[in-house]
């Protein structure tokens, strides 16, 4: 700690209260578990003279009942059961990369996608130097996309880029320059695997003055095509295979659009793929932490006959989604964020959705959760600019329910009663089964006198939910311990008092 606050020139209790309130625990029990997890790693991938003993060792722990204690709390398993584990997975695989650093660092099943250095027709020097560097911040961009791996691919002498062989997509470029001065960029993606099929292409166009602002608008617009478009294509693939032959990864991907649908029905439909995924590889903390947001998403839109139990469960499974996740994988941490919000730990929600923002600020997930948490906190201000966010950041096909949902909260937090009914009812015509809604709806129909659309939409909760009380949806709303939630809270409980749901 010493050393690394010298070298980030800051005071050791600084590092140490800022490292606290972003990870959420002391820098040193952070690194335990990064040891653990390490451990772990080693464990599953052996040499065929190894113990437990051996790895033990090797990671720093030195006494040997306390480290086997320690991992039972951790993952839920005895080291040795998963030494017995990893030879059963190497003796399958016969090769294992022992000097390389462990797999826990790599991303998951992630295809490559791979950027080829931009042409250029003709020896202009400032458009070579703009086609090397916009696919250098392309490339750079999307690195930090925790959905797929990149190659930058560079020219060869002979002016020909090598396809790296375990590319899936490719992205390619071309910069020309056009009478009068105008310079055009044309940019295409293409799906290697499936006979080079286009995916998505684009023209930009500027002038030699104007080259850096042209690279900075070509970058971001090509990164969230290219983001949205490989997205959409790994959902379609993983779709069209046959049950037989899904990996974990396939189905945390069919899973998704019923997890960013947001209604219950929905959230129970995620959970059969999910608890498949966690079976064909226990290690992936993906589905583990996308089971907890499920249950979640059961208890705060009052889905389950077993609050208790669902809450207990959801906390389980994102504590032990943590604790395969020792590197912060986006969708881990957001998932886990729903977990946090159902387990009253609320002083994790805001750090989670940090971490994940600052590993990937162009996760689209992530800026509708913190949206969600703006108009919890009664910053509808906030909330609306991050959902605008949220929906330039996610594809066209991807859905925006929520989002549109998350909208209509803002403007009730806000009093804007009439424009938060308009929003609610959009996200109820793009997702009929969140019915859920018409307890924020009913009290916002009722704020601005339209007494027969409040009762409609009363009525709509009750039959979805028979024997729905004030005190089961006071229970389902998230709690946050703010005096402005709640506020917000009290309003909505007040119009819903009003409309005569009973107690």
């Amino acid at each position: 700690m010493t050393d690394l606050a010298r070298f980030c020139d800051v005071p050791e209790r600084t590092l140490h209260r800022h490292f606290v309130a972003f990870v959420g625990h002391p820098p040193l029990a952070h690194f335990r578990g990064m040891r653990l997890a390490a451990a772990r790693e080693a464990l599953l991938a052996p040499r065929p003279d190894t113990s437990t003993t051996d790895i033990a060792t090797r990671f720093g722990f030195a006494h040997l009942g306390r480290f086997a204690a320690e991992y039972r709390r951790r993952f839920g398993e005895a080291p040795s059961a998963t030494l017995a584990r990893g030879r059963g997975i190497t003796a399958d695989a016969r090769t294992v990369d022992h000097l390389a650093v462990p797999h826990l660092s790599r991303r998951r099943d992630a295809p490559v996608i791979a950027v080829h250095s931009f042409q250029t027709e003709g020896g202009c020097f400032e458009l070579r130097r703009l086609a090397e560097a916009v696919s250098e911040q392309i490339s750079g961009a999307l690195a930090r996309n925790h959905g797929f791996a990149v190659r930058l691919v560079r020219p060869a002498p002979d002016g020909r880029g090598v396809q790296p062989s375990d590319a899936r997509y490719g992205l390619t470029g071309r910069v020309v320059r056009l009478p009068g001065g105008t310079v055009r960029v044309l940019t295409a993606l293409r799906d290697l695997a499936d006979g080079s099929r286009h995916l998505w292409g684009d023209a930009h166009d500027g002038t030699v003055e104007q080259l850096p602002q042209l690279q900075d608008r070509i970058a971001h617009q090509v990164v969230r095509a290219t983001r949205q478009s490989i997205d959409a294509a790994e959902m379609d693939s993983a779709r069209r295979k046959p049950p037989g032959s899904l990996r974990a990864h396939d189905l945390v991907l069919r899973a998704l659009p019923f997890i960013l649908a947001a209604d219950p029905t929905s959230a129970r439909a995620a959970l059969g793929p999910l608890e498949q995924a966690m079976g064909l590889d226990p290690d992936d903390p993906r589905p583990v932490a996308l089971a907890s947001w499920c249950r979640a998403q059961l208890l705060l839109y009052d889905g389950t006959a077993h609050p208790d139990a669902e809450r207990v469960l959801a906390r389980q499974l994102a504590d032990r989604a943590a604790a395969l996740d020792p590197c912060g994988d986006p969708l881990v941490l957001t998932a886990r964020s729903g977990g946090a919000i159902a387990a009253n730990r609320c002083d994790q929600v805001d750090a989670l959705l940090a971490r994940a923002g600052a590993v990937d600020p162009g996760f689209g997930w992530v800026w509708e959760r913190k949206g969600w948490l703006r108009a919890i906190h009664g910053e509808p201000e906030a909330a609306l600019a991050c959902f605008r966010r949220a929906m330039q950041l996610k594809g066209p096909r991807a859905p925006i329910a929520n989002c549109l949902a998350g909208i209509g909260k803002a403007h009730f937090v806000a009093g804007r009663f009439e424009e938060a009914a308009r929003w609610m009812n959009r996200a109820l015509s793009e997702n009929p089964a969140a019915v859920w809604l018409n307890r924020v709806l009913a009290p916002c129909y009722l704020a601005f006198g339209e007494q027969q659309s409040a009762a409609r939409s009363l009525d709509l909760l009750r039959r979805a939910y028979p024997g729905i009380t004030l005190a089961r949806v006071e229970a389902a709303l998230p709690g946050i311990g703010d005096s402005r939630c709640d506020d917000t809270q009290g309003r909505l409980l007040e119009g819903l008092t009003a409309l005569g749901l009973p107690a």
